[in-house]
């Protein structure tokens, strides 16, 4: 199976529309939803689409769903999570580092208790993360424990470890690989390695992935270059594709989940989050 997914579905009601615009109008056929997000009951707005929904677990972007004072190491003065994907991951190997995955453990239980709340106790979960902090070794480790405890039937867990061969048979496409892109995609392969023996515990199958190198630029000249390939490797190896967009985009003046954090507006205003968008829109198979 071939899904084209949009990730951060609740950062705000006019991002919200767009992505599910993508819905109704191309090619998009998976949505990650923020347990904490700018909604209501987002099971019943997608009712009338195709979309597969899956959690998209939070602990970098908005308001816990915890008592903060059981999250405090989490979050800032305004009440809102603090820190990013590499604060996360060092303060995960400082001395703090047990106060975190408690704090990290409650936080996960109350967003997956929030999902199961509004999905129904039946239905496999699909699983990924904001800024992929899932991957990070004590938190991927306490994800785990926490689907275990729960009774959780994972449908699917991103592992967003994208596979090498696609980019260095695309030469076409070398020079817009970016210091930042390939330090990214390295590090996501590398954190992947690490928890491959907890992988293969919870007998997870990972996807195919793409959308780590060109994060939030992915267009439609650079994905036809690389999906021939990644659909050699799944027919070959009986696996998923999951690829990874963000349509959502925002403009000047529209409401943020957090308004204090400037990289992340800076992120949603970008232009390219509307080449995705388009993309996703005039994309035809």
């Amino acid at each position: 199976m071939l899904y084209f997914c949009a990730d951060d579905y609740g950062i705000s009601a006019e991002s919200d529309k767009r992505i599910v615009r993508c819905l109704k109008n191309g090619v998009l056929n998976r949505v990650s939803v923020l347990p904490n997000g700018e909604f209501t009951d987002f099971k019943q707005h997608f009712s009338d689409t195709h979309a597969e929904l899956s959690l998209h677990i939070n602990l970098v972007e908005g308001y816990p769903l915890s008592n903060p004072k059981d999250v405090d190491l989490l979050i800032s003065e305004n009440g809102c999570f603090k820190y990013s994907f590499i604060g996360l991951f060092f303060l995960s190997l400082s001395r703090k580092r047990k106060v975190l995955e408690n704090q990290v453990y409650q936080e996960i239980q109350r967003q997956i208790r929030f999902w199961k709340t509004h999905m129904g106790e039946k239905e496999p979960v699909s699983i990924n993360s904001h800024q992929h902090t899932h991957m990070i070794p004590l938190i991927f480790q306490t994800l785990l424990r926490v689907m275990e405890e729960e009774g959780l039937e994972v449908g699917y867990l991103r592992i967003p470890a994208e596979p090498i061969l696609p980019y260095l048979l695309t030469p076409s496409l070398y020079l817009s690989y970016t210091p930042k892109g390939l330090i990214k995609q390295w590090l996501l392969r590398f954190l992947a390695f690490v928890n491959r023996k907890e992988c293969k515990k919870s007998n997870i199958q990972p996807a195919y992935f793409m959308g780590a190198m060109f994060s939030g630029k992915l267009n439609e000249t650079r994905l036809k270059a690389l999906l021939p390939r990644y659909l050699k490797l799944a027919e070959k190896n009986d696996r998923d594709i999951e690829i990874g967009f963000h349509p959502g985009y925002l403009k000047n003046g529209e409401k943020l989940i957090d308004g204090s954090r400037k990289g992340f507006h800076r992120f949603y205003l970008s232009p390219w989050r509307k080449t995705e968008f388009d993309t996703l829109i005039n994309l035809k198979f």
